[in-house]
C-alpha cells in the first residue's frame, strides 16, 4: 500500500507539476508537448501527473489561472506602495528591465494561450478576465493621475490604457520571437518616454 502524503505535500507536488509544465511548454510549445514530456520535466511518474490533472489541457488551464493570479496580486501589492499615479505607471513599464528570461518563458506560453483561446472558450474567458483586470487597473491609475493633476484632464483614460497595453504587448511579442532582444531595454524606455509625454504634455 502506497504511503499517504499530507495535503501540504500534495499541494507542493501540484505546484511542481505546473512549474514543470511551464518549462516544458516554453521549451517545446504547447501543441508539440505531450503529457510524457511533462512527466520527464517533472521527474515524477505518469500516474502522479494524472492524480492531479486529467489532461494536458487541464494542466494548461490551471497554469494560466495560477500565473494570472500571481501576477495580479504581486503587481497590486507593489503599486500600492507608490503614491504618485505617474510613478506607478513608470514602475509598471520599467518592471521589465532588466530583461527577464523567466518572463520570456511565460510570455511565450502566453502567446500560445492567445492562439489556443480561439478553440477553447474556457481559456478565452480566463484571458479576457486577466486583460480586464490589468486594463482596468491601468485606467484607474490614469484617472487617479487626472484627479491629482499629474495627468492632463482632456486625456481619454480608456484610450490611454489601450495605448499602454498595445505598446507593452507589442514589445513583448517581439521579444518572444527573438527579434532584437538586445534593444528590448531601449524600447521599453522609449515606450515610457512616449506614453508619459502623451499623458503629461501641458498637464
Amino acid at each position: 500500500m502506497a504511503p499517504r502524503i499530507s495535503e501540504e505535500e500534495k499541494e507542493a507536488r501540484r505546484e511542481h507539476l505546473l512549474e514543470a509544465a511551464l518549462e516544458c511548454f516554453s521549451a517545446k510549445g504547447y501543441y508539440a508537448s505531450t503529457v510524457d514530456d511533462i512527466v520527464r520535466y517533472s521527474n515524477l511518474s505518469k500516474g502522479s501527473v494524472y492524480n492531479y490533472f486529467k489532461s494536458k489541457e487541464e494542466i494548461f488551464i490551471h497554469l494560466l489561472k495560477k500565473k494570472r493570479q500571481e501576477m495580479v496580486e504581486d503587481l497590486t501589492i507593489k503599486l500600492a506602495k507608490i503614491n504618485s499615479p505617474l510613478e506607478k505607471l513608470k514602475f509598471w513599464i520599467r518592471e521589465d528591465i532588466p530583461f527577464s528570461l523567466e518572463k520570456k518563458k511565460f510570455m511565450r506560453v502566453h502567446v500560445e494561450f492567445w492562439l489556443y483561446s480561439t478553440d477553447s472558450p474556457e481559456v478565452q474567458h480566463i484571458l479576457v478576465e486577466r486583460f480586464d483586470d490589468m486594463f482596468g487597473l491601468t485606467k484607474e491609475i490614469i484617472e487617479q493621475g487626472q484627479k491629482t493633476g499629474e495627468i492632463k484632464q482632456d486625456i481619454d483614460a480608456e484610450a490611454a490604457a489601450s495605448m499602454f497595453w498595445s505598446l507593452h504587448d507589442g514589445i513583448w511579442l517581439h521579444a518572444v520571437i527573438g527579434y532584437d532582444e538586445s534593444k528590448l531595454e531601449a524600447r521599453i524606455k522609449e515606450m515610457e518616454r512616449v506614453l508619459i509625454a502623451y499623458l503629461t504634455a501641458n498637464a
